[in-house]
């Protein structure tokens, strides 16, 4: 089926949800959400498997005095949907009531519709075989740079949504994704190194040539890493590594919702507070061009933002969604209707190279270029957590005009001593995103030189 008739179907199958909601429901959000997904996995330098799937599938919101239901619905034959619709009508009148909830944006609401522009590349959907030409390329670009093995996997794709409330909001809009990720392996199994690239747009921002040769070259300089002593360093972080241990203050613990379950390290902070150094400032941003998160309106309707959380050290704004915004203020545009959500995370960069960071940086000085099994001891103040480098790391000697390969050292710290502790940031953001974030979002960070970190080993 092509896409124009499953967009009619899609329409049709709305309107029948619609006209059975309406007399058993108060509130009701209903959005409709095709995909086009694309992936090619490879491995050992050549292509593994190339697939394509395509999805249709509706996720449908609904209230009555404040009992709430969310769900998606994937079986949309229309007595499939009339059956489910008659458990809802049900729980509605049984379940508990949502403390959380209140109400939906009122509409109508203007959009600013060039965010649509930079959010969809129509070339990303004709892909087909040069998609491999990318892979390809970029396995040679690593290769070039001393790796043995290459791997890593190329996610792209289009996708069309929709959406209608019972507040007289509608709206619709195309996305396109590109998400190429691949990972170097030298003879020695210990010497590896990862890049990533990211966009909605083939010609913003996306190279995958870029990522194989960075990949490359952290695998290579990794060859013969001694292990490292533990003790007290300072870090500089590539941008991938802000997902795990520097983002997570904005996405996750500046989220409404998570402070108010008790989950947040900022719990007990509100506007005003000084939480970090000076030199830190981070919006989350749904309007940033060609953004991965980047949409013209949330779950709910209301529409994105760039919201700025914190300025120069301080507390700002904590994002909401309608519900869970106070009486005098709106909506960040962060919904998922129960749990607002992330967007792009932004961190306003700074005015140094990396070569800069490695020179101002006085005291033993470690650079991480990526981590993952990042593990929280607790969530309650100051969000102790650990994680582990898992790529190329290196003690940087004579300024950085020698990198060191060194390895098993694990990050033992806490969010605030990582925000507080932040002395310099690169000159430019890129846009990154982990499979492992504990963020679960989009960030977009410059490298980091980060004060006074400890380093531990798991053995003797």
């Amino acid at each position: 089926m092509n896409t124009s008739k499953k967009v009619e179907t899609l329409d049709e199958i709305s309107s029948h949800i619609k006209k059975k909601i309406e007399p058993i429901c108060q509130d009701w959000v209903i959005k409709g959400i095709i995909n086009d997904e694309n992936q090619i996995r490879f491995s050992e330098n050549q292509i593994d498997i190339k697939k394509n799937w395509k999805d249709i599938k509706i996720d449908l919101f609904m209230s009555e005095k404040r009992r709430t239901i969310e769900m998606t619905l994937y079986d949309l034959r229309l007595s499939s949907i009339d059956d489910t619709l008659t458990n809802c009508e049900k729980l509605l009148k049984s379940a508990e009531k949502n403390r959380f909830y209140r109400n939906l944006p009122h509409g109508p609401l203007n959009y600013n519709h060039k965010i649509n522009k930079s959010i969809f590349d129509e070339k990303v959907g004709e892909l087909n075989n040069d998609a491999v030409k990318y892979v390809e390329k970029a396995t040679e670009a690593c290769l070039a740079q001393g790796a043995k093995r290459v791997a890593g996997s190329f996610f792209f794709g289009v996708s069309s949504l929709f959406l209608e409330t019972s507040e007289r909001i509608t709206g619709e809009y195309q996305k396109s994704n590109l998400n190429f990720r691949i990972r170097a392996f030298a003879e020695d199994m210990y010497a590896t190194g990862e890049g990533l690239t990211i966009s909605t747009h083939l010609n913003k921002g996306f190279d995958p040539i870029a990522a194989g040769e960075e990949a490359g070259r952290i695998c290579h300089q990794a060859i013969g890493g001694k292990k490292g002593k533990p003790g007290t360093y300072n870090i500089i972080i590539y941008p991938k590594v802000s997902t795990e241990i520097q983002a997570p203050t904005a996405a996750l613990a500046m989220n409404e919702y998570i402070r108010k379950m008790g989950l947040s390290w900022l719990a007990g902070r509100k506007k005003g507070d000084k939480i970090g150094n000076e030199n830190i400032t981070i919006w989350d941003d749904g309007t940033k061009e060609y953004g991965l998160a980047t949409r013209p309106f949330d779950d709910e309707g209301a529409s994105s933002k760039k919201t700025l959380l914190i300025n120069e050290g301080v507390i700002n704004q904590f994002f909401t969604n309608t519900s869970l915004s106070k009486r005098d203020e709106n909506s960040t545009g962060n919904a998922g209707i129960t749990i607002p959500t992330p967007t792009n995370i932004v961190f306003k960069p700074g005015d140094c190279s990396l070569e800069e960071l490695m020179e101002i940086s006085e005291k033993p000085t470690l650079l991480i270029s990526s981590t993952w099994y990042t593990r929280y001891q607790s969530f309650a103040p100051p969000g102790v957590f650990s994680s582990l480098p898992k790529d190329g790391m290196f003690l940087i000697k004579k300024r950085g005009k020698i990198l060191e390969p060194i390895r098993e050292l694990r990050i033992n710290s806490d969010h605030f001593h990582m925000i507080k502790n932040l002395l310099a940031l690169g000159k430019e953001n890129k846009q990154v995103t982990t499979w492992l974030n504990p963020s679960n979002s989009t960030v977009y960070a410059p490298f980091m030189l980060i004060e006074d970190v400890k380093m531990t080993t798991g053995t003797k």
